[in-house]
């Protein structure tokens, strides 16, 4: 009788309508669409245009005549190569970075508190003021130059070879500095989201496995590093969002050069909007970045997606 009852209240339990939330929400639905799908459907529209303000006469439809040119460019696919390095090693470098700071400032200490308020300092610094402070410390008179002369002078002594850390000498060098930069940027919001992940890690797991004997590693490898996965793959996923886009550190440190050392993807589609004022192949650049930022992100989600679903 009391199981009737129950389902018989439970088959009429009032169900609210939808229509009125969404007609209070419709608004902001219409706001966001007009910001955001608006500008991104006009991007991609322009993309399959001969658009190029130079000849403002020949704009017209060229379906995905501009993809097939930019995929058969050199330009291009020295620009991806480039883009690759910085996004890869930036990102191993954040993650590991980041992840052991991490963990240092999980543990109790005196002032751990303001260290970590001191975190943020190079996070909230622009893009651009970053690129520039970095070539007051490697450019020809900068800091590091100037702290680190007699061993330049000695290796540049020994060697015959010339180290300059943005300049001609060394293009190489100069890629690797821009990516330092981007690094040193990008760690405190990577740390910021792993000690949130520590903190959300049973205490008594960690009591247990330390009771069981387990040593600080295996409590790393198979109690604490569990927990990270989901947090690594946010990390993971916005830092490489960050190394393809990254322009404004580039346009102020080395400004794509020495050569074409720097010249990645998010330089490369700046330079064909700006320099070259061919809109259409911008918006192409712009899209095949899209793409192969959504395909490194399956790609995480598949590799580290289902290695965190830990119970508590």
């Amino acid at each position: 009788m009391s199981v009737n009852l129950a389902n018989k209240v439970q088959s009429t339990k009032y169900k609210a309508p939808i229509t009125f939330p969404l007609l209070l929400n419709m608004p902001a639905i219409i706001l966001l669409l007009t910001l955001i799908t608006y500008p991104i459907g006009l991007s991609f529209w322009i993309s399959l245009h001969r658009y190029n303000l130079r000849r403002p006469d020949q704009i017209a439809f060229s379906g995905l005549e501009n993809y097939w040119i930019i995929l058969n460019s050199n330009e291009f696919w020295h620009s991806l190569v480039v883009s690759l390095y910085f996004t890869i090693l930036a990102v191993l470098l954040v993650l590991i970075i980041a992840l052991a700071i991490a963990l240092l400032l999980h543990e109790p200490f005196t002032g751990r508190g303001i260290v970590r308020a001191l975190l943020l300092i190079p996070w909230a610094i622009p893009g651009v003021v970053n690129g520039l402070m970095w070539v007051g410390l490697l450019g020809d008179y900068g800091a590091f130059n100037t702290m680190m002369g007699e061993t330049v002078r000695l290796f540049n002594t020994l060697t015959g070879a010339e180290i300059e850390y943005l300049g001609m000498a060394s293009p190489f060098v100069a890629l690797n500095a821009a990516i330092a930069a981007h690094v040193w940027r990008s760690v405190p919001f990577a740390c910021i989201i792993f000690l949130a992940a520590l903190q959300a890690i049973p205490s008594e797991q960690l009591r247990a496995a330390r009771v069981d004997g387990a040593s600080s590693w295996r409590r790393f490898r198979f109690i604490t590093l569990p927990w990270l996965y989901h947090a690594i793959l946010v990390v993971a996923i916005f830092e490489t969002m960050n190394g393809f886009r990254a322009f404004d550190l580039i346009y102020a440190l080395t400004g794509g050069g020495p050569g074409d050392a720097t010249y990645v993807i998010a330089w490369q589609t700046y330079k064909e909007a700006f320099a070259r004022l061919n809109f259409g192949g911008a918006n192409a650049y712009s899209y095949l970045i899209t793409l192969i930022t959504m395909s490194m992100a399956i790609l995480y989600i598949r590799l580290l997606y289902r290695r965190g679903m830990v119970q508590g």
